[in-house]
């Protein structure tokens, strides 16, 4: 049969096809029925989808279809006119449904079931989608395009691992569960372990002992009756004394009375309040209570009759300094937390700004040492006085910081001098030698003691000296550089600022020509050379040796004449120093001698020591004269031992010395 022309839309279909454009759903072009006899092509495979989530369906989204079903198309491919309700008119009943035809088909099987798959753990930078939907594309002749869905795949979880089943049989067996009789005989085990009371019974044959009673007191004579005064008359006669009148009753005050306002008379008893006695006078004083002068002075303490200790003197070499000394090496500077602390700690005993400052100076001969090795390789570096305390080591430059930070923290006044020094290193010059320029090379302290008095000490040369030849520093205290006066501390300190010599005899400053050359003027020679060490142990004054020159001349017929004396007028050597002076004895080269040698004793007063000698009997020129103690006689120390007993030991006795000083004979 021949296929039939196509016609035009007609109305109703157009009508339909805005309805459906209405709904969102595109309009269908009305075909022609063709004849069922024409075989139709068969329609396009469609594409195969994934459904994810499998809850979705795959049809459009606008349609309501459940399942997987699709829309179902018109048999004459032409949708019906929309059925239109007028008002008033009821709606026709829907149509009755097919009936539903058998199926004589079985049910198709159902594929078999996956095996569980153990998902595997992703990496945390993996993101895992737990449902993803996608579109597919539209199918190829459909009227629309389909909702498709995608489901989670075993190759999604292969990365995850599961715990594994729980299984009651690999729990551990729970322990027995105790009867009551092992409950019971547990509580028994343990009240027997404890340790009961012994059970102790008296004994019952108990010992009487009989106390016999006190002996009784003797009876108390009758007590007489008191017996009326007496007195007697003119006559002789004795008779009772009449009864003594009470004593008149004190005026009342004015301020007894309410509002501070006296009342003419008391309502009470009609008594003149404001009154006093009749005769207007105040009652008498008993004489008995009037204090005694003589027992009040009697009860006076009285002057004492016997002699008060002597004051400590004003001299700094003869004062006693044993309690700052000995508190001042009660801190090891290594449980010295701060500078703050250990001023605080040092001057605390201590009124005194002396003593304060003699305590502070003293620490620092017992914390500090001598950095010796940067001195010698000259690498000495400033140094702070926080460095000074932690490192223990310092040249003087350190030594006179740390002194004047501690002092400064403790409320005392205190600068570093720096200047000149005659210390290691320096040698007199030679006769003609020109003086030198001024220069610096030390570093000392300036501190304000009692009476507002400015002291000049060193602490580094008071800590203890070095030895430049073999680079080694000792340790040894020298007290003298803290108490020797400020004059004679400028014959070896000379300072930068010519205002801080601080000389106490009228002069403000001397000049670097007069320090460098010493005492003597230009004319002087070499000075006299003196051991370090003992003279100042013993208390011998370096200045007021003599002969002052290293060179003594050998002119003939001239007599020379040895002599010293203590450091001070008041220094006590049992008091002051170690103990008893010990001899001094001079020796000198005497050919006629034995061992070429001979010692001259010293005669002395016990503070002066002198000794006259004819330069011909010194020695030849070019040897030596030297000034010993003789510290042992016998293996005995020989501290008090007279002069004369001295001269019967010599030569005699064996003996050990102590160099003193050293001239040269000329």
């Amino acid at each position: 049969m021949a296929t039939e022309s196509s016609q035009p839309q007609s109305i109703q279909a157009r009508i339909a096809a805005l309805n459906l454009g209405q709904v969102g759903k595109a309009p269908i072009t009305a075909t022609p029925i063709q004849d069922e006899s024409v075989q139709r092509p068969p329609p396009a495979p469609r594409s195969q989808t994934a459904n994810l989530p499998a809850t979705l369906s795959n049809g459009h989204y606008i349609s309501n279809a459940i399942g997987n079903e699709p829309n179902a198309e018109n048999q004459n491919r032409v949708l019906p006119p929309p059925t239109i309700t007028r008002t008033g008119e009821k709606k026709p009943p829907p149509p009755a449904l097919p009936p539903r035809k058998h199926s004589t088909q079985p049910s198709p099987a159902l594929p078999p079931r996956r095996p569980t798959e153990a998902p595997q753990r992703r990496g945390s930078n993996a993101s895992i989608s737990s449902a993803v939907s996608t579109m597919s594309a539209i199918s190829i002749g459909t009227n629309g395009s389909a909702r498709t869905s995608a489901s989670r795949t075993p190759s999604m979880d292969a990365g995850r691992k599961l715990a594994p089943a729980f299984d009651h049989n690999t729990l551990p067996p729970l322990p027995p569960k105790r009867t009551p009789d092992q409950v019971e005989k547990r509580y028994r085990d343990i009240e027997r372990s404890r340790r009961g009371l012994k059970p102790t019974k008296s004994n019952p044959n108990v010992t009487t002992v009989e106390v016999a009673s006190p002996p009784s007191l003797p009876s108390r004579p009758p007590q007489r009756a008191p017996q009326p005064p007496t007195r007697k008359d003119s006559t002789g006669a004795v008779g009772k004394l009449p009864p003594e009148n009470p004593p008149p009753m004190p005026a009342r005050s004015a301020l007894s009375y309410s509002m501070n306002k006296p009342r003419e008379s008391d309502p009470g008893n009609g008594v003149n309040e404001v009154s006093g006695p009749a005769n207007g006078a105040p009652p008498p004083i008993p004489a008995s209570s009037k204090p005694d002068l003589a027992s009040i002075l009697a009860t006076k303490p009285k002057p004492s009759s016997s002699p008060q200790p002597p004051s400590q003197p004003a001299c700094l070499t003869c004062r006693d300094f044993s309690a700052p000394d000995n508190h001042a090496a009660k801190f090891p500077k290594e449980n010295v937390p701060s500078i703050d602390w250990l001023a605080s700690q040092l001057v605390a005993p201590f009124t005194s700004p002396t003593d304060q400052a003699r305590a502070i100076f003293t620490w620092l001969h017992h914390n500090i040492a001598y950095d010796i090795i940067s001195f010698c390789n000259k690498t000495c570096q400033p140094s702070t006085p926080a460095r000074t305390l932690a490192t223990g080591l310092a040249v003087c430059e350190g030594y006179a910081g740390l002194f004047t930070a501690i002092a400064s923290k403790a409320g005392l006044e205190s600068v570093v001098v720096s200047g000149h020094g005659k210390g290691a290193g320096f040698s007199p010059l030679e006769p003609g030698e020109p003086i030198p320029a001024e220069y610096s090379t030390h570093a000392w302290n300036a501190v304000k003691i009692d009476n507002g008095e400015w002291k000049l000490i060193d602490t580094c040369w008071g800590a203890g000296h070095v030895c430049i030849r073999e680079r080694t520093y000792t340790q040894k205290f020298s007290p003298r550089y803290f108490t020797m006066g400020n004059n004679e501390f400028g014959l070896r300190h000379f300072p930068t600022n010519k205002s801080l010599f601080h000389r106490t005899d009228g002069r403000s400053q001397i000049s670097w020509e007069e320090y460098i050359l010493g005492p003597n003027g230009p004319s002087a020679a070499l000075p006299v050379t003196i051991y370090s060490g003992v003279a100042e142990e013993e208390g011998i004054s370096e200045t007021k040796l003599r002969p002052s020159k290293l060179r003594i001349p050998t002119s003939p017929n001239m007599i020379i004449q040895f002599r010293f004396e203590n450091i001070c007028e008041h220094w006590d050597p049992r008091r002051h120093g170690a103990g008893a002076p010990y001899p001094y004895v001079l020796r000198v080269q005497n050919p006629h001698a034995r061992n070429g040698r001979e010692f001259l004793v010293f005669d002395t007063d016990g503070k002066k020591w002198w000794l006259d000698v004819e330069s011909r009997l010194l020695g030849q020129k070019g040897q030596s004269v030297d000034l010993y103690t003789v510290t042992v006689v016998d293996g005995r120390s020989a501290r008090g031992m007279g002069v004369e007993e001295m001269r019967m030991a010599i030569g005699r006795k064996g003996m050990s010395f102590g160099g003193v000083a050293k001239w040269e004979l000329d």
